[in-house]
């Protein structure tokens, strides 16, 4: 039996109440079916990880899981580049997350700490891009300057870790690459984009200390602290880069090796090229669209999200009036950020920018 040809899938959103959440998203989004007995501190827009994975909602495929479509089809939904780097292993998790509460003290593993750990998960770098805050709202992240790795572990017995961390007010439209290792945390009163390696390993800071058998908190706090990136002059903030594309505008969020971000911003139809070589996800944020790839229409209104296929070569997008869209994927850094942007005319100052101020930006090194 033929396969039916590839279209832009709708995925039905994972729910998760967490303590930090509230139902900002009911307010904010047009989403439906959402739970009406708890909180929507996360919607899992797009994952496929064991026991995990979203329905297509339409199509011929709806009914199918993400993970049993990526088994079915391979290359042709993920793209050759994401094939050869990642096999079937989806290496993406986007989310929109309500922090309406507190959202504790944390940091992801690396890499190398992750495999250490056996099992499905990769380290996790992880960015936030803000789309609505409440006055004077406010996140933690990665450590001020002069923070010694003493004062971080004496800063962790006394469950403190906040205290080393650098304070940013934050406003819709701030965004923020958190690379594996960095501390981070939110006060309450932001609701924004989650984008990340497909890894779920968080160790909550004030957690894992209270773990510590009496007597090894010494230790357990040293244990910690190694995994902890620190760093002078740190500044994960991203600075963006928006070009004019007739009516509409493209702005570059941020990009680092695991993933990147573009907002799109429409008056006028917009066309999307894909070339074979990756997949790209479509996050509505503002307004709505219709996107549009042969015989294939599908609606997006706010806190919608789909997936468009590698193969699909060309794909229209329709605002209905003003909109936004959120466009997320896994670059090739020289091919899909730093030659397009130099053809654009953009410095390389700017370019290096969408990595924050850090060591750790993997755009310095190809600039």
């Amino acid at each position: 039996m033929a396969k039916t040809t590839l279209y832009p899938l709708r995925l039905k959103e994972k729910f998760r109440n967490y303590g930090f959440g509230d139902r900002w998203m009911v307010e904010v989004f047009e989403k439906e079916d959402l739970p009406d007995n708890h909180t929507l501190a996360e919607t899992w827009e797009v994952v496929d990880r064991p026991g995990e994975s979203n329905e297509i909602l339409n199509g011929p495929l709806a009914g199918m899981t993400l993970h049993e479509t990526i088994e079915t089809y391979g290359e042709a939904l993920l793209g050759s580049d994401m094939m050869q780097r990642f096999g079937t292993r989806f290496p993406l998790i986007i989310k929109f997350l309500d922090a309406s509460n507190v959202l504790g003290e944390q940091i992801h593993p690396d890499d190398e700490h992750a495999k250490a750990l056996g099992g499905f998960d990769t380290g996790k770098t992880e960015a936030w891009y803000m789309l609505e805050t409440r006055p004077e709202a406010t996140i933690h992240v990665g450590n001020r300057d002069g923070i010694t790795q003493e004062r971080l572990i004496k800063a962790l017995l006394k469950g403190n870790s906040v205290s080393c961390m650098e304070e940013y007010e934050v406003e819709p439209g701030d965004s923020f690459l958190i690379y594996a290792g960095v501390m981070h945390y939110a006060r309450g009163g932001a609701l924004f984009c989650e984008i990340m390696e497909n890894s779920d390993i968080t160790y909550g800071l004030e957690h894992y200390m209270d773990e510590a058998k009496s007597g090894c908190e010494r230790e357990r706090a040293e244990e910690l602290a190694e995994q902890i990136h620190l760093e002078d002059d740190f500044d994960c903030q991203t600075s963006h880069v928006t070009i004019e594309r007739g009516p509409n505008t493209q702005t570059l969020i941020f990009a680092c090796k695991h993933f990147a971000m573009e907002r799109l911003d429409l008056t006028a139809d917009h066309i999307l090229d894909l070339d074979g070589t990756r997949f790209y996800v479509l996050s509505q944020i503002e307004g709505a669209s219709r996107v549009v790839c042969g015989d294939s229409v599908e609606t997006l209104r706010a806190g919608n999200s789909c997936l468009l296929p590698a193969t699909l070569e060309s794909v229209r997008l329709e605002p209905q009036g003003d909109a936004a869209l959120l466009k997320m994927y896994v670059p090739d850094l020289m091919a899909n950020i730093v030659e397009p942007l130099r053809a654009q005319g953009v410095d390389d100052a700017e370019i290096v920018g969408l990595g924050g101020h850090t060591k750790r930006n993997d755009l310095r090194n190809l600039v």
